[in-house]
This record gives structure tokens, C-alpha cells and sequence, in this order.
């Protein structure tokens, strides 16, 4: 918060200044005046959030300072000083309805208290106005998706959205910065005290510059602040903005912050919220807690065109050296340390293509790659990772895993790894049977039957059982898939069969399962 002090002593302003310093207050910022002119022009400009002033002062008191401002600053709190005990100063205050009366010399101690009264009743105010002015989510969620549409798609916004207090305030606050979060998790993990605390929160510190905000969910893991401000927010000031909603969101959350340019008008909204979505895409390239802004007028340049680099890592694989892997993958990452024209999804092709070179040197040489290798988790996979970072991490344990394993295990019997590979890429069909595997692998079913049982320890029909179980937890330990689909996404139609069959393997229920594992 701002605080103006007022005093046309010199060494009475220093000391107020130094002592409430020195306080345990939510006072970031302390202005003086030495009369109560200057004081009305820094108000004005600054705007505090509390205006502690001495009633007598030269070329202009206290009290007509303050009744030039009360009107121009309705939710400035006002404390008075005064070295004289008069009754019709102490009626001026009260009229004025000053938060306090401080005689001098002062009290410290009573200053404080006067101060942290002050502070309480400003964040009720700004309480009060923000709940007023937004009492119908409904509608403010409303607004808040039509800005994010071209005025041709958005049609005409409805006079039933834009009216009373909302309408005021959007007439007052005609520039418009749109903040994009974007959460690495479900934002169904949000309970909603946890989602009001976090508007409550943002409130707070964009109204003490007269700002304001409308927010809506999308995509489960988007976020969308409409940030209306009297004034245009500079790049300086649109960063400021974006710690505090850094500030405001869950401490072990993983999220990333963009912001896209402050536009003029309803109409160019959807312009400013263009902008932050582009910029979030270069999210990929940095670590949460980033808050991404344009600082640059230059056009983008257009996407480049990545050269592949799988058939030299799966060489550096086969080799089996530690040193030359690690070499590879860190020139493979330095090729994109320039971000710019880069866009995520051709680098999470890259990386799909490198994973998939780490399971094809599995196989070449007989050994298992385990439940990882097919194309279907592995994708998703690679799509699930937010950043860079994780996929580079992420690619760094799994080689070291193929040489671990390369070291360490005897090469699996290729028919039994063929029949493991069959069953990763068909575990969801319905109908996989053993009379298909062993057609697959030119053998009788009688023989692999007890080939598979020698090698593995397991029946052909327990491992694929087993398999589909611990693909249906890894559905499960994801929030988007709903119970009633995952029977059909691991080969069971009947969802009361799954279930049944979910908990001889498991132990439990699919929902018991599910409970656990997203505490």
C-alpha cells in the first residue's frame, strides 16, 4: 500500500517516514508533502492508499486538502495530526470521516493503530466494491469469454451483461490487459475457497490503482484474467500485474504466466488475448513460475525447419557408451537454445523420434523395454511433458536405464519379447487372444503358452491381464478420463467385469484406486 504524509515540518515528515518504516505494516511506499498543495498534486498522481496529514499547514490545511481530494479518491483512507486541542477541527474530521484523530506530539503506538485501522477498513472497501461489482459470476464469466472472440464471433455483447455496476466500471476502465495461467495440473484439483481466495487476492492489489478484473476457466488447465485499468499499463507495470498473480496462485502449484499488450476498448480484447496465448507457446522453452511478456515490436520470424536427429542417437545408443549418449542428447538440446521460431510441438516430435530410437536399440538388443514401449503411452507421454527441461530430463533416465539395463540384464528370448511387443500395441482390443499372438509369432498356441510361462514366470493370459491393470491405474491417476471410460480404453466392454477383474489384480476398486492416488 501507499502512504502520503503530510507535515510542513521537516524533521516531524522524516520521522513519521522512518518510524512507520520500522512497523510491521503492508506499507511498500511512502510519499511526503511539506503543505497541503503539493499534497492534493501527489495524491492525484500517485493515488495512496492512506493520507496521514497535520490539520495546520501552510498555503493550504489539512482539511481543505482533504475535501479536495475525498470526492477524486473515494476509497483513500484519511488519518489527522494535530498539536491543538480544538473541537471544530475534530467536527471537520469527523465530517470528512477520517479514520483517526492523532494529537501531537505523537504517539507511536497509537499512529500505528490508527494506521492498521486505516488498512482494514481500505480492504473492505475494496472487498465490498469488488463483490458488488461482480456479484453475478455467471455473468462476469460470461463477458470474460465473449473478449476472448473477434467482435465477428463474439456478436454483439448483450446490454443484459453490460449493465449497472459492471457497465460503470468498464466505461471508467477502458484498457484491457488479458493474463493467461496455465496450469501444468487439472485445475479440478482447485477447490472453490481455494479459486476465491485467488480473485480475492488479485482484487485486492489491482484495485489499489482503481483496476479490476473478470476471469474465466478453459480447457481445465487455462486460466483467463481480463485486467481493466483506468489508464494503459506500461511493460513495466504489466509485469508488475503478473508477479502479483504469480503471488496469489498455489505455492506448489506448476504454473506459467503470459500477458498479452494493453489494448483500448472491449473490441480489441480478443487482440490482447491472441497475443498472450502466442507468447505462452515459448512457455515451453522456461521453467514454471515464468511470467512471459512481448517487450519487442519485431514480428516473430517464421518457424525453421528442424534437421532429425534419431538416426545419429540410436548410433550413439548401439554403441553403448555412456559418454558418447550423453554427448548427442546435449547437442540435440543445444539446437534449441534459440526459442524463437521454434514451436513446442516440433520438438516433442524430435523427442517422440528419440524415445522411440531408445525402445527400437531395446529391442535390437533382445532386451525388454518394459511397459513404456508402445507408441500410444509413449506419445502421451511425451505430450504430457510441459517443458523442454522434462523432456531432456526425462530422455537422460531412460538411456541410462537402456545401459543399465544393457549391462545388467540377459538378453530376453525374442519370441517372448515379440509376443510382450504384440500385447503392448493390441492390449486394448477386446478380442486379443493367444490363438491371434501365436499367429503372430508363427507358432502353436500350446508352445508359447509354455515358452512364455518358462521365460516369464507368468501365464500368456495373467501377463495380459496384468498389463491392461497397469495401464487402467495410469488412466486412473489422470483426473480427464472418467471411470466409465478407461474399461474400454484397456480391452473390457463390460464396465462391472473390469471392475470385478480391477479388484482381484489390485485389491481395491477402481475408485478406491483413484481416491488414493489423487490425495
Amino acid at each position: 500500500m501507499k502512504l502520503l504524509i503530510a507535515d510542513d515540518e521537516d524533521i516531524t515528515r522524516e520521522g513519521l517516514k522512518n518510524a512507520v518504516s520500522a512497523m510491521d505494516l503492508p506499507i511498500v511506499t511512502i510519499l511526503l508533502a511539506d503543505d497541503g498543495t503539493k499534497g492534493v498534486d501527489i495524491a492525484l498522481k500517485e493515488k495512496p492508499d492512506i493520507i496521514l496529514s497535520d490539520i495546520r499547514m501552510g498555503r493550504m490545511s489539512g482539511i481543505d486538502m482533504v475535501d479536495a481530494l475525498k470526492d477524486k479518491l473515494p476509497e483513500t483512507a484519511f488519518i489527522f495530526m494535530s498539536g491543538y486541542s480544538d473541537r471544530e477541527y475534530l467536527k471537520e474530521a469527523i465530517r470528512l470521516k477520517a479514520v483517526s484523530f492523532i494529537e501531537k506530539p505523537i504517539d507511536l503506538e497509537e499512529m500505528k493503530n490508527a494506521l492498521k485501522e486505516a488498512i482494514h477498513l481500505i480492504e473492505d472497501m475494496r472487498k465490498a466494491r469488488q463483490s458488488k461489482l461482480f456479484q453475478s459470476k455467471a455473468t462476469a464469466g460470461r463477458l470474460a469469454l465473449l473478449l476472448t472472440m473477434p467482435p465477428e464471433e463474439a456478436g454483439r455483447i448483450d446490454e443484459e451483461i453490460l449493465k449497472g455496476d459492471l457497465n460503470s466500471f468498464i466505461r471508467k476502465n477502458r484498457y484491457i490487459t488479458v493474463f493467461l495461467v496455465k496450469s501444468a495440473d487439472s485445475l479440478e484439483l482447485l477447490n472453490e475457497s481455494e479459486r476465491k481466495r485467488m480473485s480475492d487476492d488479485f482484487d485486492l492489489f489491482l484495485s489499489s490503482s482503481g483496476a479490476g478484473e473478470i476471469n474465466i476457466e478453459k480447457h481445465d488447465r487455462f486460466l483467463i484474467y481480463h485486467v481493466f485499468s483506468p489508464e494503459k499499463l506500461s511493460e513495466k507495470e504489466i509485469l508488475k500485474a503478473g508477479n502479483a498473480l504469480k503471488e496469489v496462485l498455489p505455492e506448489n502449484g506448476r504454473f506459467f504466466i503470459s500477458a498479452g499488450r494493453c489494448v483500448s476498448g472491449m473490441e480489441n480484447a480478443y487482440r490482447s488475448y491472441n497475443q498472450a496465448v502466442l507468447l505462452m507457446q515459448s512457455s515451453f522453452f522456461m521453467d514454471y513460475g515464468c511470467i512471459i511478456i512481448d517487450s519487442s515490436e519485431e514480428l516473430l520470424p517464421a518457424p525453421k525447419v528442424l534437421p532429425d536427429p534419431s538416426e545419429a542417437y540410436l548410433l550413439a545408443l548401439l554403441s553403448g557408451d555412456k559418454d558418447n549418449i550423453e554427448k548427442a542428447e546435449s547437442e540435440i538440446a543445444k539446437s534449441f537454445s534459440d526459442a524463437r521460431n521454434l514451436m513446442p510441438n516440433q520438438v516433442r516430435d524430435i523427442y517422440y523420434k528419440l524415445f522411440s530410437m531408445i525402445n527400437y536399440a531395446y529391442r535390437k538388443q533382445s532386451l525388454d523395454p518394459g511397459k513404456e514401449d508402445s507408441n500410444e503411452s509413449l506419445l502421451g507421454f511425451v505430450q504430457e511433458c510441459n517443458t523442454l527441461k522434462e523432456l531432456k530430463e526425462a530422455l537422460r533416465l531412460r538411456s541410462d536405464r537402456f545401459l543399465s539395463s544393457l549391462k545388467n540384464e540377459e538378453p530376453e528370448n525374442p519370441t517372448v519379447l515379440s509376443i510382450k511387443e504384440y500385447i503392448g500395441r493390441n492390449y486394448s482390443r477386446e478380442n486379443l487372444s493367444v490363438k491371434e499372438i501365436s499367429d503372430y509369432v508363427h507358432m502353436s498356441s500350446t508352445y508359447i503358452c509354455t515358452l512364455f510361462k518358462g521365460e516369464t514366470g507368468q501365464t500368456l493370459n495373467q501377463y495380459i491381464t496384468l498389463f491392461r491393470m497397469d495401464k487402467a491405474k495410469e488412466l486412473l491417476s489422470d483426473p480427464k478420463y472418467k471411470i466409465s471410460d478407461i474399461s474400454g480404453k484397456v480391452g473390457y466392454s463390460d464396465g462391472n467385469y473390469f471392475g470385478k477383474s480391477f479388484k482381484k489384480a489390485v485389491g481395491m476398486t477402481p475408485g478406491e484406486y483413484r481416491s488414493r492416488v489423487m490425495i
